[in-house]
């Protein structure tokens, strides 16, 4: 969508937003965006999933409307970017899902942004992933308030430490009903305020590790299901639940009316599974991997029972949301998306266009119901399994998609994406953590392929979220965090460690710009059991254990760009430590 037809729309909002204005007795309405995380197409009853209960969802679907072609990107976190602000991913910065790759730039404008300046009280209540330090954090996003997790997936869902607001929390219970719980709290404080609200819901499942609560667990294993498959559907039912819970509270406040609620997923499924016959899963740009469902409901305001034909896609929410609030926002750089709220209100015509997607050097184009993917060409109307390339048939149509691509991607990486050093020493938040799972480990370890004996590694060897350094055996072997020192200053230096008794005596060096701290580690830390709520053995995530604290010394560090790296200089054991993560703390004054 180019910049000059957006602005079109714009205008068209610009004058409902006066309108409104004139009216003393427009109420702006509430907004609730409810994300899952892995969910797929077909994860749903009323998708036609054999298994599946999800009355609450159903309804919500039939009493709305439901868009049967939605399109997002192929992982997580290029998702949420475009989510929020209307912009290809690639526009944004975020280009991968972990080590500093899912970090949104700073000069991007979010949804929470445009919300809060029409006066809306912003909270989100689950899984950030869009950058994990301030101000990459949510709250400096625009959000006034968060319980969740900034990181691409937790490792636990049972009582589990967690943060809110900035600081650590302890939830308790199952983690989705947790979030659901918060964002209840959110939605009645606001309602108290008599402020509209934008409850962004970024629930964490039915992403792995597989963890949920017996009784979801048990009826589908009843069905006759793996192990795998009646977790994740026990998952989602529990989602439904929980998306129950807050239609009820909504009811009861009698603010339903005045609420939009929009569901969809974030990209397809992990593993193959019931998904209506689509092509791929997580990670590929194929149908099965980037269309998910996606539900909009406003009781009274949008159609029910509307099925919207046209592709449409993550980008295209943020204008269609400001539309249906009659909000007016002058955006400082030129949205991808498309407002469709007047194809919910009516059957005006949509205006065409093409919806881009591009992954692990994968192409996709895809123009009404012609589908480009690398060199096949599909017609997902007739054949939305993907079975039959008709490239040779429509050499001109493939050839146009192929060049639009082309131009499209070359415009959409002209920025780049470059190095995003972790920002250190705020004084909103004085205390950094480094986690190890954003450091680069040398010599460069392949994540993908059989660990071999580097002498550093991964402790899961992909090296995700939450992982952690082990493996080390080398004296050459070190990790190594790029950082800038927003304010400068004096630090404490601290290290999340184990070790085990008969490697005691490790000698490390850490090395700040110029600066450099020597330590022995002679106390060790062996990891607690936790209790392990696995309904399958992980195969990606680190677990949930605990860790020492390693009081390293103190340093005076000045504004600017630096790199830290910890060596094991002697290692008298086995190995070194294993290493969770490096807290520098501001000092005060």
């Amino acid at each position: 969508m180019k910049a000059v037809s957006f602005t079109r729309i714009l205008s068209f909002i610009s004058f409902a937003f006066l309108l409104a204005a004139c009216n003393p007795t427009y109420t702006p309405p509430n907004i609730l965006l409810i994300v899952t995380d892995d969910q797929a197409y077909g994860d749903l009853s009323f998708t036609g999933n054999p298994y599946l209960e999800t009355p609450v969802l159903d309804k919500l679907a039939h009493e709305g409307a439901f868009a049967n072609h939605f399109y997002v990107s192929p992982v997580c976190a290029p998702t949420r970017a475009s989510l929020l602000t209307g912009r290809y991913h690639q526009h944004t910065g975020v280009s991968g899902v972990t080590r500093g790759r899912e970090n949104m730039d700073l000069d991007e404008t979010t949804m929470a942004d445009v919300f809060k300046s029409l006066g809306y009280q912003t909270g989100i209540f689950g899984k950030w992933h869009n950058g994990a330090h301030y101000p990459y954090h949510p709250m400096g996003r625009g959000f006034d308030s968060f319980t969740g997790f900034a990181s691409g997936h937790w490792g636990n869902y049972f009582n589990t430490a967690i943060e809110k607001d900035g600081e650590p929390f302890m939830a308790e219970g199952y983690l989705v009903d947790l979030l659901t719980n918060e964002a209840i709290t959110f939605m009645e404080e606001a309602k108290k305020q008599e402020k509209p609200f934008f409850c962004y819901l970024p629930y964490q499942t039915p992403h792995t590790p597989l963890q949920v609560p017996d009784k979801y667990f048990e009826k589908y294993k009843q069905k006759g299901l793996d192990d795998f498959n009646a977790c994740i559907y026990g998952m989602c039912e529990n989602i439904d639940d929980n998306i129950g819970r807050l239609l009820q509270k909504l009811d009861g406040w009698e603010i339903r009316e005045n609420t939009i609620i929009i569901f969809l997923s974030d990209n397809g499924p992990l593993n193959y599974r019931y998904n209506t016959g689509l092509k791929g899963k997580k990670g590929m740009v194929d149908e099965g991997g980037v269309r998910v469902p996606f539900i909009i409901n406003w009781a009274g305001k949008i159609t029910e029972g509307k099925v919207l034909e046209m592709p449409l896609a993550h980008i295209d929410i943020l204008p269609t949301l400001l539309d249906l609030a009659q909000g007016s926002y002058s955006f400082s750089k030129p949205i991808d998306g498309v407002s469709f709220a007047p194809q919910l209100k009516g059957n005006k015509e949509f205006p065409k266009r093409i919806l881009f997607s591009g992954w692990a050097g994968k192409k996709r184009a895809l123009s009404g119901n012609f589908l480009m993917v690398d060199n096949q060409l599909y017609d997902i109307k007739k054949d939305p399994g993907q079975t039959k390339n008709i490239h040779n048939q429509f050499v001109q149509v493939y050839d146009s998609l192929l060049t639009e691509y082309n131009s499209w991607y070359n415009n959409v990486t002209q920025k780049g994406i470059g190095s995003k050093p972790i920002p250190v020493g705020y004084d909103e938040y004085p205390v950094s953590m480094l986690p190890a799972h954003e450091a680069t480990l040398f010599p460069m370890v392949e994540f993908r392929k059989e660990r071999k004996h580097t002498g550093i590694a991964y402790h899961s060897k992909y090296g995700w979220a939450h992982d952690w350094i082990g493996y080390w055996t080398n004296t050459e072997a070190y990790a190594q965090w790029e950082i800038d020192i927003i304010k400068g200053g004096a630090f404490d230096v601290e290290l999340n460690y184990a070790l085990a008794p008969k490697n005691k005596g490790v000698e490390l060096v850490i090395e700040i710009g110029t600066e450099v701290l020597h330590c022995i580690v002679d106390k060790p830390f062996e990891h607690a059991t936790f209790i392990n709520h696995d309904r399958v053995q992980r195969e990606q995530e680190a677990p949930e254990t605990d860790w020492g604290i390693l009081k390293v010394g103190s340093l005076k560090l000045d504004k600017g760009q630096k790199v830290i790296k910890v060596k094991s200089i002697k290692i008298p054991g086995q190995q070194s430590i294993e290493l969770k993560s490096v807290m520098l703390s501001k000092k005060s004054f």
